[in-house]
């Protein structure tokens, strides 16, 4: 059985950092050293942020080091963060500002077999999902609002982060990573053939995926900083996407406990959820007012926040508008 992996010694194993340069920095990741995060380790590896006068470090992540803690108090000055992060934070006047926006749909699907009975959201009534809970349960939640489904007619279930239950038959519908739980029961007898799928893209309540974050503060203060981790990133995303294979073994350097083939399919379908809204157009890297307000309305139906925040700053695109346009083409097909 292949499960997800949350050792805690690949976790302490890889901050990954350098040395001597001008301005030290350093990036919380949203987890362990993996292929989700391909981009900032290729411009690491290859020196993308050293050319820039930049003392990188990427630091893991886990359970209890949240990227919006970690950089709102101090500890780091960038972090990897989601649209629905930056609300919640900046509704307590947390001043963080999303400066690239990478991953351009929802970083999850929600999967079923095909013998389920379930090809659409208009089939869950009596049926069961397994949810992640804490906050990522909201999506699914307003896809079933969306569809005029009562949570009532569910039956939810908070899911851990793996798929043995699913498998084991515990619940029709998972939630999954496209990078990760998806790829694991791809291992496991259940190539997308086998599957049915129901995206939030498709029910127009995306909570939209990830993308470099940094504080008001740092924005003000240093932005030629700003400007050159933006740049390295986005040059370090569009390397991984280009050769998956080439990245792979680059990020494999700095975590020995991955397996290399996964990792290829890793970095893929990060290419994958970056290829949507902007990317299509040549603009890899832009946030896109709509998605936000698809996001701060769900958030706002949940009652997660109490009202809605000034949206304009929650982000900002100038600093991936003054990047180099090449880096900003991703392949996409």
């Amino acid at each position: 059985m292949k499960t997800k992996s949350y050792c805690l010694a690949a976790m302490a194993a890889t901050a990954i950092s350098a040395a001597g340069l001008s301005h030290a920095e350093s990036m919380r990741l949203e987890w362990v050293i993996q292929g989700q995060f391909a981009g900032p380790i290729v411009a690491f590896d290859k020196g993308y942020y050293k050319e820039a006068g930049i003392e990188m470090s990427l630091q893991p992540a886990g359970p209890d080091l949240k990227p919006t803690t970690m950089v709102a108090t101090g500890v780091d000055s960038f972090g990897i963060g989601h649209p629905h992060q930056m609300i919640a934070a900046r509704s307590n006047d947390v001043p963080l500002v999303t400066v690239s926006q990478w991953g351009q749909k929802s970083a999850t699907t929600y999967v079923t077999r095909k013998d389920s009975g379930i090809e659409s959201l208009a089939d869950m009534p009596g049926k069961s999902v397994g949810l992640w809970f804490g906050g990522d349960e909201h999506e699914f939640l307003a896809m079933l609002a969306n569809e005029g489904i009562e949570q009532g007619d569910v039956k939810i279930i908070s899911q851990g982060y793996d798929i043995i239950s699913w498998l084991n038959g515990d619940y029709d519908v998972t939630q999954v990573a496209r990078y990760n739980e998806l790829l694991l029961i791809y291992a496991n007898g259940y190539p997308p053939e086998k599957l049915n799928f129901l995206n939030a893209e498709d029910a127009g309540v995306t909570f939209v995926s990830g993308g470099l974050f940094t504080t008001e503060k740092q924005i003000s203060e240093h932005p030629e900083v700003v400007q050159a981790v933006v740049t390295a990133s986005l040059r370090g995303w569009k390397e991984a996407f280009e050769d998956p294979e080439a990245a792979a073994e680059i990020v494999m350097k700095y975590n020995t406990e991955l397996e290399h083939d996964f990792q290829v399919a890793q970095i893929k379908a990060m290419n994958d959820i970056a290829c949507a809204g902007p990317s299509l157009e040549g603009r890899f890297g832009e946030s896109e007012m709509a998605d936000w307000e698809t996001v701060q309305g769900i958030l706002l139906e949940a009652g997660l926040i109490d009202s809605e925040i000034d949206l304009s700053k929650g982000f900002t695109n100038q600093f991936v508008d003054a990047a180099p346009a090449e880096y900003r083409d991703i392949p996409c097909s």
